[in-house]
């Protein structure tokens, strides 16, 4: 081991400690599943909950479901405002607006909204 190597190891383990005990089948497996729903590790989740609790905080983990919501709102957001960008764009330039296709398009974004809610 090189001395870099030697040196590092020696301020890590003066600044971090490894903590392991042991856990039953049944916790394990539980911290397993909810680690996987979260798309982590389960020693990380153990330490995220270790370090959340620590800190007197509530958990800030998202589910993948939640992200999915996440995702699929802002999806419908960023088409609403791509909408009333190009409806400015097109004011701006003294360009004329089909209203049906204003109207189709408002619609369309409506349904996937209240598609949205309904999820939630």
């Amino acid at each position: 081991m090189s001395n870099y190597q030697k040196e590092y190891k020696k301020q890590y383990n003066e600044k971090n400690k490894i903590v392991t005990f042991p856990l039953s089948n049944a916790f394990y497996t539980e911290l397993k599943r909810r680690a996987i729903i979260l798309d982590i590790k389960p020693n990380s989740y153990a330490k995220h909950i270790t370090t959340e609790f620590l800190n007197n905080n509530v958990l800030k983990t998202l589910t993948s479901e939640q992200k999915e919501l996440i995702r699929d709102y802002i999806h419908i957001s960023r088409g609403i405002a791509n909408n009333i960008n190009q409806i400015a764009h097109k004011t701006n330039i003294n360009e004329t607006i089909d209203i049906n296709i204003l109207i189709s398009s408002l619609k369309t974004y409506e349904d996937e909204f209240k598609k949205f809610i309904s999820k939630v």
